[in-house]
C-alpha cells in the first residue's frame, strides 16, 4: 500500500511515514509512524523485504487510526 493511501494521524492529519531499514543480511526493520510521534506501530520481528514490511504494517496502522477515531467519538 502506498503511504498517501494510509489515513491520516487523527491527532494532528499529517500522512503517516514508513521507518524502515534494512540490516547488513537484508532484513527489513521498522515501522510506521505520525512524523509527530502521536502514534505509531512497529514490526514484531524482521521482514524479508521492504515490501513485505508494508503489507504487513498498513492494517496495523488502519487498525490504530480507527480505534483512535472510534475513541474520540465516545
Amino acid at each position: 500500500m502506498k503511504q498517501s493511501d494510509l489515513p491520516r494521524c487523527p491527532t494532528c492529519g499529517n500522512m503517516p511515514e514508513y521507518s524502515l531499514k534494512p540490516n547488513h543480511l537484508g532484513w527489513v526493520w521498522g515501522g510506521i509512524r505520525c512524523p509527530y510521534d502521536h502514534y505509531s506501530v512497529k514490526l514484531s520481528g524482521p521482514a524479508s523485504s521492504r515490501t513485505k514490511a508494508e503489507e504487513t504494517l498498513a492494517p496495523l496502522w488502519i487498525e490504530q487510526v480507527e480505534k483512535a477515531n472510534r475513541e474520540k467519538t465516545e
